[in-house]
């Protein structure tokens, strides 16, 4: 391959998931307007949402925005972990907040039976905690040593997923 050839298949513009890691909404209210079936929620190449992306990287504003857009509050990765198990584990009350306002549903599991809470338990996200301690009081965490577990399965199942 050239080159020429070779620098074509650079993109010199940011997409969705660019600017959902860097939460920039110009870029967002660009597409927006500029292509009429925007898919809010599609998947990166790691099966990664623009929601995903914004709620790893802290960008609440974006969040909100890409909720306001129609986003799926309950999307999962490729191994069931939601956007709100993942504010969980970043230690983002802010964001976990947002997500329950719009119905982010606190019951649902990955595919080692975690929960919200257990992902703030494991990582010792208090803040986290003691905000669903206030406000979800009838869900309980299992313990660190069964979340280490599930874990560690969790992260066998990624490693299995990359050679399928």
């Amino acid at each position: 391959m050239s080159w020429q050839n070779y620098k074509k298949t650079f993109r010199t513009e940011g997409d969705l998931f660019d600017f959902a890691r860097s939460g920039d909404l110009r870029g967002l209210a660009n597409l927006l307007s500029g292509e009429e079936s925007l898919e809010i929620d599609a998947v990166n190449h790691r099966g990664y949402s623009a929601l995903m992306l914004a709620v790893y990287n802290g960008e609440k504003d974006f969040c909100e925005a890409l909720l306001r857009c129609g986003a799926n509050v309950n999307s999962v990765d490729g191994v069931g972990n939601t956007v709100l198990m993942a504010a969980a584990f970043k230690g983002q009350v802010g964001i976990v907040e947002l997500l329950l306002q719009f119905n982010a549903d606190i019951s649902l599991k990955n595919k080692t039976n975690m929960n919200v809470r257990d992902w703030a338990n494991m990582f010792g996200r208090t803040d986290v905690l003691s905000y669903l301690d206030s406000h979800y009081p009838s869900q309980i965490a299992s313990s660190k040593f069964k979340n280490m577990l599930r874990f560690i399965k969790l992260g066998i199942l990624l490693i299995q997923s990359k050679f399928k």
